[in-house]
């Protein structure tokens, strides 16, 4: 049997002023359940997991790619292994939060623990600092940027440092201050959820309002997608189910918000709606 070839990192840039095409920018070394995010005009691929051998090993590993070309350079580790963990841009500096780490104390089953751990990454000193922990260990949530806070919704984990307690899904939104270094408890979400993926998000800001866009409901509820857009607007301090069953994929990775209108969901294309 042929032995499969490993898939490396692809990078797209769609471009709306061609009519909608997508050009190829670049590729990265294969690894998965990586987070990629841009500062300016760099991209940065961070943490994951790679291959060694015949392995699947978390790695600390941060690569940044310059939109002008040129090759993929690394730049400052993070200070931990992560795996299906969040990153956001706020203003000019990075922030990972969550994800999975390989534990190094615990003598049960698990191989992986969970971390609640919040990560600046500043590209002009190449530096990370640790910031206040979140109230929950978890991975596979949702983050997104509003009014200069973060917000970290939904994932799969368990209150506090992980110990090694019971995990479960999440319905739980966790809001960041930058100023005052701390986390404060955010409206809950409609149900327990966790995100499709963590290397592209499946929520984004719109308007002044967070919208979230397909979701797993439920740690066990893998193979079925909840093709829902939620919408959360900050000064209700509540969430609103805006579309159900709205058009999406069955094998789709992420649905990044783009562009809504407030009022009515705008009607896919033709030939959209027919695969």
């Amino acid at each position: 049997m042929a032995r499969q070839k490993d898939i490396n990192v692809e990078i797209f840039r769609y471009k709306a002023e061609a009519q909608g095409s997508w050009e190829r920018l670049t590729s990265a070394e294969y690894r998965d359940s990586y987070a990629l995010e841009s500062l300016g005009d760099t991209l940065y691929l961070l943490g994951g997991q790679m291959r060694l051998k015949n392995q699947f090993l978390i790695t600390n590993c941060v690569e940044r790619w310059s939109l002008h070309g040129g090759p993929w350079r690394s730049a400052a580790p993070l200070p931990l292994p992560l795996a299906y963990h969040s990153v956001v841009r706020m203003k000019d500096r990075l922030y990972v939060m969550g994800g999975r780490t390989p534990q190094s104390y615990r003598m049960d089953d698990e191989p992986d623990r969970l971390s609640n751990r919040l990560l600046e990454y500043d590209p002009n000193t190449n530096k990370w600092t640790e910031l206040g922990p979140m109230k929950y260990s978890k991975y596979r949530c949702s983050a997104v940027v509003l009014n200069g806070e973060i917000f970290s919704m939904g994932g799969i984990g368990c209150e506090g440092v992980d110990r090694g307690q019971s995990r479960h899904c999440l319905d739980v939104v966790e809001i960041y201050n930058p100023d005052g270094d701390y986390w404060r408890d955010g409206p809950s979400l409609p149900c327990a959820q966790l995100s499709l993926r963590t290397n592209a998000s499946n929520a984004g800001v719109v308007g002044g309002k967070i919208y979230v866009c397909g979701y797993y409901k439920g740690a066990d509820r893998h193979d079925n997608i909840t093709k829902d857009i939620l919408e959360l607007d900050p000064w209700d301090n509540r969430w609103t189910v805006v579309a159900r069953h709205a058009l999406m994929h069955d094998n789709y990775d992420v649905c990044l918000v783009a562009n809504l209108n407030p009022r009515t969901l705008m009607s896919p294309p033709a030939d959209l709606v027919k695969l």
